[in-house]
């Protein structure tokens, strides 16, 4: 589940990176305004539910939890991923309500395949821009690969080590190039 994204976001890349090519400025701030909307939720909102629910199955393995326990976890945990950059007034206390995957015994950190799908994606976009067309036969060759072991071991066999810090501050670089051209474009 984790890579079954990295088709998508990879060619949606592309396609994003293309788009901004032929945009007028005010296009391109729509395109990247909308981009970077959908990376935040993924991987600021979906940190914190991760944090969010495993305080709560830490927690319950000790003790029941009220709903002023839920809504206290789900506001540390907003603040934490947050930080200043959320307006307190806008916290959501009772998002564990509103996101039914909480309720099912077998479906614990179900959005986490999503932030590791975003982000593996992009890492694997970065190696394609430090790499080029070089990198195309390794990629597809990924691709055809993706249900056949752990993400860790599939990515190593390509010369990817998702266990290295650097893979996935390459992931966040092209969030960071993103955010730094909205930037620049408001300036």
């Amino acid at each position: 589940m984790c890579l079954a994204e990295t088709a998508s976001i990879f060619c949606e890349t592309l396609v994003f990176n293309a788009a901004l090519q032929t945009a007028s400025p005010a296009e391109q701030l729509s395109i990247l305004e909308n981009q970077l909307l959908g990376a935040s939720q993924v991987t600021v909102d979906i940190s914190s539910r991760f944090i969010f629910e495993s305080e709560v199955i830490d927690r319950r393995a000790e003790v029941e939890l009220s709903a002023d326990d839920f809504c206290e976890i789900m506001l540390r945990a907003q603040k934490e991923t947050y930080g200043d950059a959320l307006d307190a007034e806008h916290l959501h206390p009772y998002m564990w309500l509103l996101k039914p995957h909480y309720y099912y015994g077998n479906l614990n950190f179900y959005n986490f395949p999503y932030a590791f799908g975003l982000l593996f994606g992009l890492g694997v976009f970065a190696v394609y821009e430090r790499e080029g067309k070089a990198f195309i036969p390794r990629y597809q060759e990924l691709l055809r690969s993706t249900g056949a072991g752990k993400a860790a071991d599939l990515a190593e066999r390509f010369g990817i080590d998702i266990r290295s810090r650097d893979f996935w501050n390459g992931s966040l670089s092209v969030i960071a190039g993103q955010v730094d051209r909205y930037c620049a474009l408001q300036e």
